[in-house]
């Protein structure tokens, strides 16, 4: 039940927030194909004190294995719900905004390169948008000349590599390596 920064806690999180923003932040920041039946199992157990609360609750909705694929089990859920909670807490997708958006591209000079690895899909997301369009918000309409080439304000970044995961052997040697996306992009 620790916090950062902004005073709240994954215990404020699961007993005062309704039920739809809960699931909204389980699929947007855990990719939880259950967020709404665990977000109303979060709320019927209410009030959770300890995060073995918060366990039995999703274990209420949640079979402990599933034949369909390991994701879809107890310990994968729980592992994406915590997740959710933590990136909410310690509001790391407003810091990795933030970092990209704003420091990234005062530190790098141009020619010098961006490497970002990142662990789940959300910061991998973000790392992309602002590598491929330059912005973590709307993406500016750019035109086309009759050639096709874009006309407009140029790109911060140009991609360098596509993005890279590690081999087969590298996770064998380190299996939390297994969700590791790698991106490079040059600044221009």
């Amino acid at each position: 039940q620790t916090a950062i920064g902004n005073g709240l806690t994954a215990a404020d999180l699961c007993n005062e927030w309704s039920e739809s923003e809960l699931k909204r932040i389980l699929r947007q920041y855990g990719d939880e194909p259950r967020c709404r039946v665990i977000a109303q199992s979060i709320i019927e157990n209410r009030p959770l004190e300890s995060t073995q609360d918060l366990v039995k609750s999703v274990a209420a909705v949640v079979p402990k294995f599933s034949k369909q694929s390991r994701r879809k089990g107890l310990n994968a859920t729980l592992a994406r719900v915590f997740q959710s909670l933590r990136i909410v807490v310690n509001r790391e997708d407003e810091v990795l905004k933030k970092m990209l958006n704003e420091v990234c591209p005062r530190l790098v000079r141009p020619g010098g390169r961006l490497v970002v690895m990142s662990y789940h899909s959300m910061e991998d997301r973000l790392t992309k948008r602002i590598m491929r369009d330059g912005t973590t918000g709307p993406v500016p309409a750019y035109k086309k000349d009759i050639y096709g080439n874009e006309v407009g304000p140029p790109k911060p970044w140009k991609i360098v590599h596509k993005r890279r995961k590690a081999s087969d052997e590298e996770v064998a040697l380190n299996s939390r390596a297994r969700s590791a996306t790698l991106r490079v992009a040059e600044r221009n």
